[in-house]
């Protein structure tokens, strides 16, 4: 199923991301599925990231919730991230908080990787806006 989601385009992209806005179940399950995957393909780091702007506002099980704040959590901590993953971080950051939280003053301390402690200042920074 992955070698589909890889082959998908930018115009396939586009329109999946489209469906969206008007909260479409089977768009919902299929944008899901991209955001988990870790495809590399032109636009596809866009793509996720328009897909996890618009998915806040969409019918989510809570299972979908889980397993994309997981996934997005693992690209944080790994490092391995494409292009506007703040959109991905944002995503997670309106459904679980506490956890994306925790991840990042993990990383920050932990994780010998420059732009990894950057995105967890990045994502702490957002946790004082939220307090205040």
């Amino acid at each position: 199923m992955a070698d589909d989601l890889e082959l998908l385009d930018k115009g396939d992209l586009y329109d999946l991301a489209t469906k969206l806005l008007v909260n479409d179940r089977d768009a919902i399950s299929k944008c899901v599925e991209f955001v988990l995957a870790d495809t590399k393909g032109l636009w596809h780091g866009r793509a996720r990231a328009k897909m996890c702007r618009r998915l806040k506002h969409c019918e989510l099980s809570k299972e979908q919730q889980a397993q994309l704040v997981d996934r997005i959590i693992s690209r944080l901590c790994s490092g391995d991230f494409a292009e506007q993953f703040n959109d991905q971080l944002r995503f997670a950051l309106s459904v679980d908080p506490q956890r994306v939280f925790e991840a990042a003053l993990n990383n920050l301390y932990g994780s010998p990787k420059g732009h990894v402690r950057r995105y967890s200042t990045w994502v702490l920074e957002h946790r004082k806006s939220r307090l205040t």
